[in-house]
C-alpha cells in the first residue's frame, strides 16, 4: 500500500534516509525538522510505501511553477529487492497525470548508469548536467517527462 505521509512517519522516514543516503549523498539528506515540515507544506507531497504497518519507502515531490520535482526516492534496504520504488515511482507519475502536473523533473548522479537506462525507458528526457552537483564532485543529469493532462 501506499499512502500520504502521516506526522507520526519521522522517525521511520530519517532512519530510511540515513540507511539510503548517508554514504554518498549525505551533503543532500533531509532532517527530521525537514520532514516534519511537509504536512503543512502545500507545495509538497511524500508517499509512503507501507510493509506489515511499517513505512518502508518513500517518494518525496517539491511542487512549483506547475511541474513537479521528484526530491527523492527511497527504500528501506531490508525491503530491497521487492518492486517497492518501483511502484512508488509509479504512483508519482500517477499523481502528477491525476493532479494535471505537466512535467515532472528529476536528478541522477551521473555515475548512475542503470537508471539512467531505466528513465530513458519511462520516456524521460535529459536536459541539463550540472558538473560537481554532488559532495563527492559528480554531477547531477537533470531529466524531464512531460504528462498529457
Amino acid at each position: 500500500m501506499i499512502r500520504d505521509m502521516q506526522p507520526e512517519d519521522v522517525d521511520a522516514l530519517v532512519a530510511i534516509e540515513k540507511a539510503c543516503f548517508a554514504a554518498g549523498y549525505a551533503d543532500k539528506m533531509m532532517s527530521a525538522e525537514d520532514f516534519a515540515e511537509i504536512p503543512d507544506d502545500p507545495h509538497a507531497a511524500l508517499f509512503c510505501a507501507m510493509e506489515a504497518d511499517q513505512v518502508a519507502g518513500y517518494a518525496f515531490l517539491l511542487l512549483e511553477d506547475g511541474a513537479a520535482n521528484f526530491d527523492s526516492l527511497a527504500v528501506s534496504p531490508s525491503h530491497q529487492g521487492k518492486g517497492l520504488g518501483e511502484r512508488l515511482f509509479r504512483h508519482v507519475e500517477r499523481y502528477c497525470h491525476d493532479n494535471a502536473i505537466p512535467r515532472l523533473n528529476l536528478e541522477i548522479k551521473e555515475t548512475n548508469y542503470p537508471l539512467l537506462k531505466r528513465y530513458h525507458g519511462y520516456g524521460y528526457k535529459c536536459f541539463e548536467v550540472e558538473p560537481g552537483f554532488y559532495a563527492d564532485g559528480w554531477g547531477a543529469i537533470r531529466m524531464l517527462k512531460h504528462f498529457d493532462v
